[in-house]
């Protein structure tokens, strides 16, 4: 009769599995579906993206002097952008260090709470940062404050829940061991399970600073300040060659912070 049911159980196990499959293939058949491409018109845009991409590129030394200049008067931008994105990323992360403990299934007291914390976190994950950023500026005016705390909220509903996770997947022995010698929840989180978590915690909250550098460039069109304001003022004019400048400050920008991530990481690892 076992044999019965482990057999049962592995069969439904494995059709799960099958369903599950053919429900993601069929997700994403849909999606194409839903989304033709036209490569006729791809062809055609690649032509307009091509001279785009030319109109960046400085040809005559007067373009390159005219570059170097301009990218000497980015500097204030450039580290505005820098500190939002960090400011807004701290926040966060303070804020979501506590909530995590909060929201992890195996640490909450109150299994409720964990749900409750969770869908509120779900709740915020579903709103666009720019949504927030529209929100902070209606309440404090235009400016880099305005974005470090839309980049700040979207940090925090983002970094608790993967801080949340984490604590989840930790092995529950030293946890066992904290609590068998009367530990309480906080001593169970300092000692048994942070140790576990703080590399993920680490990784974590380094690649929510990248993604943040990047929302920072977006958060300008709403007024949130930072070489994104540059960056679009200079698009709405056609004025290609400075794009182009503030373009390759990004890309070393981002490569710069990705690099620093990594030794970081190597680091605490």
């Amino acid at each position: 009769m076992s044999n019965q049911r482990y057999r049962f159980a592995a069969m439904a196990a494995v059709a799960i599995r099958i369903l599950v499959a053919l429900g993601v293939v069929g997700l994403i058949v849909w999606s194409f579906r839903g989304i033709p491409f036209d490569l006729s018109r791809l062809h055609e845009g690649l032509i307009g993206a091509k001279e785009f991409v030319l109109g960046m590129v400085p040809r005559t030394a007067a373009e390159w002097a005219k570059d170097v200049h301009y990218a000497s008067t980015l500097k204030t931008a450039l580290n505005q952008t820098i500190q939002m994105a960090v400011v807004g990323t701290t926040l966060g992360a303070v804020v979501a260090f506590p909530l995590s403990f909060l929201a992890a299934r195996t640490t909450s007291l109150f299994r409720p709470l964990s749900v409750a914390v969770k869908t509120f976190l779900n709740i915020g994950r579903a709103i666009p940062i720019m949504l927030y950023a529209l929100f902070i500026v209606t309440v404090i005016g235009l400016g880099a404050p305005a974005g470090a705390l839309a980049i700040g909220i979207g940090s925090f509903v983002m970094l608790a829940k993967l801080y949340a996770e984490a604590l989840e997947s930790v092995s529950p022995g030293p946890v066992e061991a904290v609590r068998a010698v009367g530990g309480s929840p906080v001593q169970i989180f300092v000692f048994a399970m942070l140790p576990q978590v703080f590399p993920n915690y680490l990784s974590a909250t380094l690649y929510a600073l990248e993604l943040n550098l990047q929302a920072s460039f977006v958060l300008a069109i709403v007024g949130a300040g930072g070489i994104g304001g540059e960056l679009w003022d200079n698009i709405r004019i056609f004025r290609y060659l400075e794009v182009g400048v503030i373009v390759s400050a990004l890309i070393v920008i981002v490569n710069a912070v990705d690099y620093a991530s990594y030794r970081v990481r190597q680091i605490f690892s």
